[in-house]
């Protein structure tokens, strides 16, 4: 006889069966509606051009880091058209398949609502720092995050599973991570952990041979066509470069040579929100507190190690950086929200559960309105705005803005030195990093009335009514 379901099982596969429709159905608005309608960023035109260019076989630009992420954009674009739009599709999808992965691995060991709130967790929730969300842009980081945590889903299911195939596939998947952008190289201990978390000797002994063995295999492999030696040589130089001389970075109006230890944190809680970051705290500490497991030190473990690199040994910071731990702090809120979920009485402590999962959601709906109110901005709006009012070929003056969020859209017309007048028009931004020579200031107080000032969302634009040319006492003036 068959077996009888218990009641209401159909009205509870329908009620999931809905809820993924609707997160699908919203993941994809969230992470591919209007995706190529936004600013190209100076580092995104960097790896996009570099990427397109590996997969033509010229190996010189951007070789202070890995090259994998860049094969995967240059591949894009041979797929879907040059420019940045193709590798932001593949990113995005990279998005979706790690809420797909954290739905499957949660699933398994939580519960079906675990798994759903982490995918929504990561797929809805704010993540700025770069355009309207920093893994809607082709940048290295949601590369690196996505093979990394690949990687240890892969490793868990062998633990869990007893497949050996799972312990090759970590480990391509973690030379792909490192060798798309180098930081994840500290997480290689939580790969010894894991057996130990099982208690399995001779899979740490054997397993763990096979997986080292396959990983270096693999990282040689994706290097080689740079020239390995040379461009690990040429990162690690220009990155302890780097860390020995700082980066520029404004925080909160102040700009620093070396971000303080907090930085981090401060862009974290910047592109999250406050909303976002007060739940995902409280539910990470659920995670533990409420019967925490090997699942929890298992991802505890990359979190610390990503965090400790980032805030203690790396001496840069920007508003990027925090995608490197963010899935790990989504994975630890999901399992505890769940578990909080499983508390008796199970009305109230599921019902407390939903409450907090539906306020890190509400406190995405920013994130929903910019994707839908995504358009070029400031400087890509530069040009058209010029020959508009009449002005052709010429120089152009830029100050308080780094010069590669503007190359890409004026290219060598676009200047910064005072001494490289005439100018057909002044533009001024907001970074505070470069700030305006003295005459540029100096001829914007004391010749308004020659200039037309058009605001383009960031950035200020001045039009002369001639030209901008130098002085004979070393000033700037407007000829007509």
């Amino acid at each position: 006889m068959p077996s009888r379901r218990a009641p209401g099982t159909p009205a509870r596969a329908g009620v999931r069966v809905a809820a993924l429709v609707l997160l699908a159905v919203a993941a994809a608005y969230q992470c591919f509606w209007r995706i190529g309608a936004t600013n190209v960023g100076g580092d995104e035109s960097t790896y996009v051009k570099a990427g397109l260019a590996y997969v033509h076989g010229a190996f010189d630009q951007n070789r202070e880091h890995p090259p994998t992420a860049k094969y995967l954009f240059g591949l894009a674009q041979l797929i879907g058209g040059e420019g940045a739009t193709a590798p932001r599709v593949l990113v995005s999808s990279l998005v979706v398949l790690g809420a797909a992965l954290m739905f499957v691995w949660l699933r398994a060991e939580v519960g079906f609502w675990s798994g759903f709130t982490a995918a929504a967790l990561w797929t809805l929730t704010p993540r700025t720092g770069a355009g309207v969300r920093l893994d809607r842009v082709a940048l290295l980081d949601p590369v690196m995050v996505f093979f990394a945590l690949a990687a240890l889903f892969a490793i868990w299911m062998w633990m869990r599973t007893d497949r050996w195939w799972w312990v090759p596939l970590s480990a391509v998947l973690m030379a792909a991570s490192v060798t798309s952008k180098a930081s994840t190289v500290v997480l290689l201990p939580v790969f010894v952990l894991a057996p130990l978390l099982f208690s399995r000797w001779r899979a740490l002994l054997v397993g763990g041979a096979v997986w080292l063995a396959v990983f270096v295999v693999a990282v040689v492999a994706l290097y080689a066509p740079m020239g390995i030696r040379s461009a690990v040589v040429y990162m690690l130089t220009f990155q302890e470069g780097q860390n020995v001389n700082g980066h520029l970075v404004s925080i909160n109006g102040h700009t620093y040579q070396f971000a303080p230890w907090w930085a981090n944190w401060w862009f974290l809680l910047r592109g999250v929100g406050t909303p976002v970051l007060v739940v995902l705290a409280v539910a990470v500490l659920l995670a533990l507190v409420v019967r925490p497991g090997r699942l929890v030190v298992f991802l505890v473990a990359p979190l610390v190690l990503l965090v400790a690199f980032y805030s203690v040994a790396a001496r840069i910071a920007l508003p990027t950086y925090y995608a490197a731990w963010t899935p790990f702090i989504v994975l630890l809120a999901a399992v505890g929200l769940g578990r909080l979920a499983q508390l008796p009485p199970r009305w109230l402590t599921a019902s407390v559960a939903t409450v907090l999962v539906l306020v890190a959601l509400v406190g995405s709906a920013p994130t929903a309105e910019a994707v839908a109110e995504s358009r070029a901005t400031g400087v890509a709006r530069l040009l058209p705005l010029l020959r508009s009012e009449g002005v052709g070929r010429g120089r152009i003056f830029f100050g308080a803005i780094t010069p590669s969020n503007y190359a890409q859209y004026v290219g060598d017309r676009g200047v910064r030195n005072v001494v490289d007048a005439p100018f057909v028009a002044v533009v001024v931004g907001n970074d505070r990093r470069f700030p305006l020579p003295a005459q540029v200031t100096e001829l914007l107080r004391t010749d308004r009335s020659e200039f037309e000032r058009v605001r383009l969302d960031d950035v200020v634009v001045w039009v002369p009514d001639g030209r901008i040319v130098p002085t004979g006492d070393g000033g700037l003036t407007v000829q007509r």
